[in-house]
């Protein structure tokens, strides 16, 4: 080769690679796992498809890419979820302005520099116009993406807006939305059923769908309940952990479990829902209520109760029927910033001479006194047992009993008479 030639060639070579790097959205699907294909096969099957997630397993990429698709109209021949024929009206919902700079809107559309996309899924040929999103820097409102076309067939113009949780419900009044995606789960309640909302005359009336990808940091909250327990005809959930992909060597997998807090790894490797936030019990309150009844003298009866101030402190009753080894819950209280003799001015008709269980906290001593917590409350009037509670081996820890009372819940051994 001459001098020219191999310029040629290296030149060719260059080009080569840009393509493939600007167009990898086409070569995408064959680096999915089995998981994140049936959530692009359960979007044609359901309008509400829920992916929940461990961390670092690809819950978001595998959402962008679902988006990308959409925004493009260029389905691969393996397809198998929904499609859209015209061009659609696509939300993109986060935590905030940053987050969904950073985890939608920079896999999908890249980082603009001088004025020009870069890195993104969707080439920036096909980037028409964007407005920016008002106090983020570099974070976009609306992008215009090119949708379809070719030949002799002329394209369309998709619309891609991006949404964070924290401008509220009542920001995403009014639209007519042919695709979601909303990632990681939103505390405000109310986020997804207005989405849900938008939704309901997209899609040119069929109804608009879309996705959710997150890992349950919240707990079992109702949204996370519903698609587990109840779901609607609608809906349809799919669950991934560690153990469905490759990606992660058995090193990186070992270092992250040991930075994990120990109940927090389920979540983070299972996805999961973390016991202890959200609804912890998902029963009804009518499966666990009985009417009030008079407690016979035989019946053992123990109270229990947590220290606080900024949080609430709480004071509740047990009475138990040894015969049927059924629980039940007679009396309950809680209040914040209440001392322990106006705690006990709120309690004492019910708890006088009743034998109170306390965590291991009331053992903190009070600056200056040297006075332990509990001995202000056996001051005020309750009757403090000797020692703090803990589990028979000596252990004291949550989860341990909120699984408890759940199960005695289940098996109708738990009843709240308050």
């Amino acid at each position: 080769m001459t001098r020219e030639e191999k310029l040629e060639y290296l030149a060719l070579l260059e080009e080569k690679a840009r393509r493939l790097e600007e167009y990898r959205y086409k070569d995408f699907g064959a680096k999915l796992y089995p998981f994140q294909k049936e959530l692009i096969w359960a979007t044609k099957q359901y309008s509400q498809v829920m992916l929940m997630a461990a961390n670092r397993v690809g819950k978001t990429m595998t959402g962008t890419y679902v988006d990308t698709i959409h925004a493009l109209g260029h389905y691969p021949d393996w397809w198998d979820g929904h499609t859209f024929d015209k061009a659609p009206l696509i939300w993109l919902l986060g935590y905030s302005g940053e987050k969904i700079r950073d985890l939608l809107q920079t896999p999908i559309f890249g980082r603009r520099i001088e004025n020009n996309w870069t890195g993104g899924l969707i080439p920036p040929e096909y980037i028409l116009e964007h407005e920016s999103m008002t106090g983020t820097p570099n974070a976009m409102r609306t992008v215009y993406v090119r949708h379809g076309g070719g030949g002799d067939v002329q394209y369309q113009t998709s619309k891609v807006q991006l949404w964070s949780y924290s401008q509220g419900q009542h920001a995403l009044m009014g639209d007519s939305v042919d695709w979601y995606h909303i990632d990681e789960e939103p505390k405000d309640q109310q986020i997804f059923p207005q989405v849900l909302t938008r939704t309901a005359t997209g899609d040119q009336g069929r109804g608009g769908r879309g996705i959710l990808t997150f890992t349950p940091e919240n707990g079992r909250t109702d949204l996370v309940i519903q698609f587990m327990d109840t779901p609607s005809k609608g809906q349809y959930l799919i669950q991934a952990g560690w153990d469905d992909v490759t990606h992660l060597s058995e090193q990186t997998k070992q270092t992250l479990l040991e930075s994990f807090p120990p109940h927090q790894r389920e979540m983070r490797t299972k996805g999961v829902p973390m016991l202890g936030h959200g609804r912890i019990y998902d029963l009804s309150e009518d499966f666990i209520t009985c009417d009030p009844f008079e407690i016979p003298d035989h019946w053992m009866v123990i109270g229990g109760m947590d220290f606080g101030w900024d949080h609430p402190q709480a004071q509740a009753q047990l009475a138990i029927d040894m015969d049927t080894e059924t629980i039940y819950v007679t009396h309950a209280w809680k209040q914040r910033q209440v001392s322990p003799n106006e705690a006990w001015g709120a309690v004492k008709s019910w708890a006088e001479g009743v034998p109170i269980a306390w965590p291991l906290d009331g053992l903190q001593t009070e600056r200056g006194s040297g006075n332990q917590q509990k001995s202000y409350y056996k001051e005020a009037g309750f009757n403090m047992l000797p020692t703090h509670a803990t589990w028979p081996d000596g252990s004291n820890g949550v989860e341990a009993g909120l699984f408890e009372i759940l199960d005695l819940m289940r098996k109708g051994k738990w009843e709240d008479e308050i």
